[in-house]
């Protein structure tokens, strides 16, 4: 019977990759263009996992979108497989859809009711608008938006972007996308 089992005895293991202890996940969850969910784990494996801090009713951010797309559509183009993740900084859910249906490509969001973790996601990269910065007492504003993070699956920063202007695009160009590359996260 399985109450007479050795008390040291393992009957299965699974490794958990370590993770620092300030790194808080991205949801389990993240949204589609379409408002459906999709896991995240599936969502992202293989992918250079772009984290792209917006908003509709910024104009700067409406001026890098071209690039955006540019850059999403020429990457998966050539199998580069980067995915974007849209943190918004809109006033309300309403604008979040209207900007990611009207604007956006097919790209995955945070949740709009899921503010802990987007508030989280702006915290620990300081990216940020100017009129959130109250919300951040003591976090150093590292950029505004729109502003780009790639991240490892751990959360480490590896390309941090202030995109107003987007110099270093506009000068490499999609040169950039062999940079990013070796920030794919592993395939499932």
């Amino acid at each position: 019977s399985s109450s007479s089992s050795h008390p040291l005895e393992v009957s299965s293991c699974s490794v958990i990759p370590m993770r620092p202890a300030d790194w808080l996940a991205l949801p389990d969850e993240l949204q589609r263009k379409d408002g459906t969910m999709v896991k995240q784990e599936a969502a992202l494996a293989g992918k250079v996992v772009l984290l792209f801090f917006s908003a509709e009713w910024c104009p700067a951010c409406n001026s890098f979108l071209p690039t955006m797309h540019k850059l999403y559509k020429d990457s998966n183009e050539r199998d580069r497989k980067l995915e974007v993740i849209y943190v918004s900084s809109d006033h309300d859910a309403a604008m979040k859809d209207r900007y990611m249906q009207g604007k956006h490509g097919d790209w995955l969001s945070i949740a709009f009711d899921d503010k802990a973790t987007r508030d989280r996601l702006k915290a620990k990269y300081g990216c940020f608008a100017g009129s959130e910065t109250s919300s951040f007492p003591g976090i150093e504003r590292r950029a505004g938006i729109p502003s780009i993070v790639i991240i490892s699956p751990t959360g480490d920063e590896l390309v941090h972007m202030d995109c107003d202007p987007a110099t270093e695009i506009d000068n490499k160009g999609n040169e950039i996308l062999d940079d990013w590359l070796q920030h794919q996260w592993p395939a499932a």
